[in-house]
């Protein structure tokens, strides 16, 4: 049998610690020793490499299988994903709301931070005109469909993530997407109650205007009014927030 070798093989000083040998799969992932789409040697030869039982490798294989780091064949064995999934991002977003009943509140500032990210490098990359199209199409569909007096939230929630999951896509940053389509959806409901308090304080108006805004500013040359544009279409979601604050007694 061929030998297997490789720095990340070392012995494990530390017996049956599963999390030092996700550690130590994922960092000769990171550093290349371990490829997209390469095959690890089996649960048995890690164990007698690491220095650890083949139920501690078991456990650490399944963790990364579930996080989308690996992938295991049957009758084949077990392979570095070759690819980039949503799984490794879910466990931190959903570890997020477990943590904090104010979760909701640090979830939507990530949104906005992501938002800031993929505005200000879609600002100096600049876009194509087929995106700018795309972009336009999405925001005339919401407008009309608004123009006929309907107030479906559901379907204004998607006409809206339509539109920025368009500028996420534009980044052309796989990781940047995904990680944008997760915090979308993990944020739905709240941005459902976001439209609702919309429609409440009679603002339809505040849909065309906070898309047309980034839109405009992202043509321009003023990095810092792309920004206040962003500031200010997140307005509603701060202010749903006070009012379910308020509701459940949260202190403001």
């Amino acid at each position: 049998m061929r030998e297997v070798t490789g720095e990340y093989l070392a012995p494990i000083q530390a017996k049956s610690v599963v999390d030092r040998v996700v550690s130590r799969l994922t960092s000769a992932i990171m550093s290349g020793e371990l490829k997209p789409g390469m095959k690890i040697p089996t649960e048995s030869d890690l164990g007698k490499s690491f220095g650890v039982g083949r139920n501690t490798v078991r456990e650490a294989v399944r963790t990364l299988v579930a996080y989308g780091i690996l992938e295991v064949r049957r009758a084949d064995g077990t392979y570095v994903c070759d690819g980039f999934s949503p799984k490794i991002l879910n466990p931190m977003l959903y570890g997020i709301i477990l943590q904090k009943e104010s979760a909701h509140h640090e979830l939507v500032d990530l949104r906005k931070l992501l938002d800031n990210g993929i505005l200000q490098q879609l600002f100096y990359t600049k876009l194509r005109q087929e995106t700018w199209d795309r972009l336009g199409a999405i925001q005339d569909d919401l407008e009309e469909y608004l123009s006929l007096g309907e107030n479906d939230i559901a379907v204004i929630a998607k006409k809206d993530i339509a539109f920025h999951q368009e500028l996420a896509a534009a980044t052309g940053n796989v990781a940047v997407i995904t990680l944008y389509d997760s915090i979308v959806k993990i944020t739905e409901d709240f941005l459902y109650k976001t439209i609702e308090t919309i429609l409440q304080h009679d603002a339809v108006a505040y849909f065309s205007e906070s898309h047309r805004n980034i839109m405009e500013k992202l043509s321009g040359n003023r990095l810092d009014e792309l920004y206040e544009r962003v500031e200010w279409s997140y307005q509603y979601w701060y202010m749903t927030f006070k009012e379910e604050d308020s509701l459940n007694g949260a202190p403001q």
